[in-house]
């Protein structure tokens, strides 16, 4: 694929997001400092968070982010993606309405010709485990 639109909008793409029993979540970098934006996410991600994908989209996924999401994991996140590695750890993250949730979730930057275009995230709620 030419362009990275092109490759969300594409069929193959939109089906094995919409065939995910997890929340798919595709984010594209903003600045230097590791900042990104929600640039995509499936149905599975609007049942567990309870956002429509208009309410996310051009947000950060700090949104889902609040007082008991723990700030050490989210800094790991952070540095391992800056490293270029994938990322997988649990936290707490919270629904549009409030409500916290236990959530694990891997995040793995997507490289084309040496620099990162999107990272990928997949992410499943484990509250009750």
């Amino acid at each position: 694929m030419n362009d990275s639109r092109e490759l969300l909008d594409s069929p193959l793409f939109k089906a094995l997001a919409d065939l995910s029993f997890d929340s798919v979540m595709v984010t594209e970098p903003t600045d230097d400092q590791g900042g990104h934006t929600v640039v995509f996410v499936n149905q599975g991600f609007t049942d567990m968070t309870g956002y429509a994908a208009e309410e996310v989209l051009g947000q950060t996924p700090g949104i889902l982010q609040g007082p008991k999401t723990d700030k050490a994991l989210t800094d790991r996140l952070a540095e391992d993606l800056r490293q270029g590695r994938t990322f997988h750890g649990s936290t707490v993250n919270y629904r549009k309405d409030g409500s916290p949730f236990d959530i694990e979730w891997k995040v793995t930057p997507v490289m084309r010709d040496g620099r990162v275009t999107h990272y990928l995230a997949v992410q499943r709620d484990i509250t009750g485990r």
